[in-house]
């Protein structure tokens, strides 16, 4: 655990795999062990300074600007998760920040990383956790959740090849920050147990 007081695990994981479901069921989890946890989403941060900027108008617009903006904006979003966490740990002085984010942006001009090194060494993550499922499930869940456009990744060859991609990402952004990784597989009902895994895998951090 770094000089913060609080442990920062970066949750990562292909669209639909179910990252915030598994997120909430973890904060859960740890707040009834009496560990505070935080959950935020680092696309939102950058999603509400491009969209004050009159730039885009949803989260799916996101993939669609110029790298130069998305890159611009990307030190920015992650100073400000770090700032803002600090203010809520120095209330309640030990816990833990979940980040939801992904590794890879599907962009009109290819696949852009989203945990690139000026990034990962502003956040200073402890802990990554990759989230996995299987991925048919994860085009079911992309087809049932009718307020996101993602059906772009509709395909089981991409998401395996994809998620093949995140194994690797993982190991370049641990090696280069010296955080543990945790792979959770979020089977279909199963979330609960995908959770359990992460507290499991936070807790062994604290002791």
């Amino acid at each position: 655990m770094s000089e913060r007081s609080f442990i920062v695990s970066i949750a990562v994981g292909v669209p639909g795999v179910g990252k915030s479901t598994v997120l909430s069921i973890t904060k859960k989890l740890l707040q009834e062990k009496s560990l505070y946890a935080e959950v935020v989403n680092y696309g939102d941060f950058i999603f509400e300074e491009l969209k004050d900027s009159g730039l885009i108008s949803s989260r799916d617009d996101l993939r669609r600007l110029p790298l130069k903006i998305q890159f611009k904006h990307q030190s920015d979003a992650a100073k400000r998760i770090i700032d803002y966490a600090t203010k809520v740990f120095d209330e309640k002085k030990q816990g833990v920040l979940f980040i939801d984010t992904h590794l890879w942006i599907k962009t009109r001009s290819g696949l852009w990383p989203g945990l690139p090194l000026h990034v990962a060494q502003i956040l200073r993550p402890d802990l990554l956790i990759l989230i996995e499922a299987d991925p048919m499930d994860i085009i079911n869940r992309i087809r049932r959740d009718k307020s996101r456009y993602r059906e772009d990744y509709a395909d089981p060859r991409f998401i395996e090849e994809l998620q093949e991609m995140n194994r690797r990402e993982a190991l370049v952004v641990a090696t280069l920050s010296g955080a543990a990784i945790k792979t959770v597989l979020n089977k279909e009902g199963r979330a609960e147990d995908a959770a359990r895994d992460i507290v499991d895998a936070v807790m062994a951090l604290i002791r």
